[in-house]
């Protein structure tokens, strides 16, 4: 009876430690052995409907591709997943079964923004440089160390671009585009694991395609990672901008401009041909003119009730082709990275592109007091308006 009693009391030792053990084991680690995951950070989920869960875990997933930022939705025939880092798809074989693989994110980027990679210039051979006859293109060092090891051709592809240098984060990188993804260098992280990353190229082509990446609630599954993070909406009214200089904007396709209302508005008579700009706050339109021409305008979305952009005759006093913008709301520091094509004509109220929302001229004013352009009307503006720009902002 006493062997029986010291047997039942190991048992139970031995499953309150197992069960000790299993409380101390990071969430992210007891997630991998698991079902379905949603992820609170992106709003997204991932199953294994189409495969995608299960290559995500076999390929270091968090690490080389992100969370999703989609959920599953069909495109050219096939079914695919958007991720922060890459895009993944449901391809069928040739055998009638059906296979998971990386998109073509990094040539699609490329083509997107019109870059054009010259192939690789005739040198003698380089001791650990690998050539790519597909493509013309070389990867060596560091950058070829990390392709092999993260899944060489099948998960990267082969190489559309030398190594060259980006602005990236606010610092300049040294970057190299792949078909399938572009990989970036971070110096400060020289010698460690982290010296050579996979951009975020995927949610940057997710925006230039306007797929939908808006949050959805979890139907259900296993949370696998951080909160959602802070969003904010707009660049701060006051105080002096924080000026950045982090890789080229992300061009977000807009919506259809809506109809231009008609002209009832007080005309600029600028004499001599000036350039001038006129906003005005009830149509939510702007115009540009020289001396009495109009010769451009755009819709635009201006300050909420309590922030509104403040009218006045202004001037275009500082110009930034990107800058990443911050602040303090109600308390909560937010921060809205790569707003393209800034100029500021009145404290921090400015004028500039605009990706995180295409309501421009509807009447929706959701901005913290600048004048929100769409990202083609902004580029246009930045390039033809010079420093010291008259702008006038009325009712």
């Amino acid at each position: 009876m006493a062997s029986k009693n010291t047997h039942l009391r190991g048992c139970v030792a031995a499953c309150a430690l197992i069960l000790c053990l299993a409380a101390l084991w990071p969430a992210g680690a007891r997630a991998q052995g698991g079902g379905p995951l949603y992820f609170p950070a992106t709003g997204h989920h991932l199953d294994d409907e189409h495969g995608f869960l299960a290559f995500w875990r076999d390929h270091d997933g968090e690490r080389r591709l992100g969370f999703p930022i989609s959920e599953a939705l069909p495109l050219d025939g096939a079914t695919a997943q958007y991720f922060e880092r890459g895009r993944l798809e449901q391809q069928a074989a040739a055998d009638g079964t059906s296979r998971v693989v990386t998109g073509r994110v990094g040539s699609e980027y490329a083509e997107a923004l019109w870059k054009r990679f010259a192939p690789a210039p005739p040198h003698k051979p380089i001791a650990g440089e690998q050539l790519f006859e597909s493509t013309s293109h070389t990867t060596r060092g560091v950058f070829l160390s990390f392709w092999k090891g993260a899944g060489g051709l099948d998960f990267f592809g082969a190489p559309i671009s030398e190594i060259s240098w980006e602005l990236v984060g606010g610092s300049r990188r040294q970057v190299q585009y792949f078909e399938r993804a572009r990989l970036e260098r971070d110096p400060e992280q020289s010698g460690t694991a982290d010296e050579v990353r996979v951009s975020d190229l995927g949610r940057a082509l997710a925006a230039l395609r306007g797929i939908d990446i808006t949050p959805v609630a979890n139907v259900g599954y296993e949370s696998y990672g951080p909160s959602a993070p802070l969003a904010p909406d707009m660049a701060p009214l006051g105080g002096p901008p924080r000026v950045a200089e982090p890789p080229v904007a992300v061009p977000v396709p807009q919506a259809a401009a809506p109809t231009r209302p008609r002209r009832t508005l007080e005309q600029i008579n600028s004499p001599g041909g000036e350039k001038s700009i006129l906003v005005n706050l009830s149509s939510q339109w702007l115009y540009a003119y020289e001396g009495d021409k109009q010769v451009f305008d755009a819709p635009v979305s201006t300050g909420r009730d309590g922030m509104e952009t403040p009218t006045g005759n202004y001037a275009v006093y500082a110009k930034l082709k990107v800058q990443t913008m911050d602040g303090v709301l109600d308390g909560q520091y937010w921060v809205v990275p790569n707003v393209p094509n800034v100029m500021y004509i009145n404290g921090g109220v400015a004028l500039h592109g605009t990706y995180w929302h295409n309501r421009f001229g509807s009447g929706a004013r959701l901005s913290h007091g600048c004048v929100n352009l769409p990202l083609g009307a902004a580029a246009w503006l930045y390039d033809w308006a010079p420093m010291g720009t008259p702008v006038r902002v009325t009712y």
